[in-house]
């Protein structure tokens, strides 16, 4: 028997634990799912990967390690695979941290100065300010030349250093 990929694992488990009323790419399986049949899918998909015919990159010496993972994934199947969620596209409802604007630009800013400098010292000082301002979010560096630094979300006592 060849090895099948963990997608097509979880879409067949459904497909076996549904029967008839499992219809791929309109049934919303979350939504249909009891709680008694989510873990027979996830006991399916597990038995499939300890079998060897279920694709897994690690070895399956720890069964609480790949059981665990077999949960992760099944969920994350449930919700991102179009067989599985009705069809539709799946659109994360967490686009990961937002970043502030300001400290971003900040940062652009800084990246345009040398260490040292009037202008690099008062920039990194003002990073700072604003760090403390919003309590922990961190400043990611990136290159970028002054012309792409968004001037309207510095503060004011800033934009007289850019030429």
């Amino acid at each position: 028997m060849s090895v099948i990929n963990q997608r097509q694992a979880v879409v067949n488990a459904v497909k076996n634990v549904l029967g008839d009323s499992f219809t791929p790419n309109s049934t919303k399986v979350k939504e249909v799912l009891t709680i008694d049949q989510l873990k027979e899918v996830r006991n399916v998909v597990l038995k499939g990967i300890l079998q060897g015919n279920v694709a897994y990159g690690k070895p399956t010496t720890d069964t609480k390690e790949v059981d665990r993972y077999v949960s992760g994934m099944v969920a994350n199947y449930l919700r991102k695979a179009k067989e599985l969620n009705g069809g539709t596209k799946y659109t994360p409802t967490k686009t990961g941290a937002k970043r502030d604007t300001t400290l971003l630009n900040l940062n652009r800013l800084l990246s345009n100065y040398t260490e040292g400098t009037d202008e690099y010292d008062e920039v990194k000082e003002a990073i700072t300010a604003r760090q403390q301002e919003l309590k922990g979010i961190k400043a990611s560096k990136t290159k970028v030349s002054k012309n792409a630094v968004d001037i309207s979300v510095l503060p004011e006592e800033l934009a007289n250093i850019i030429e």
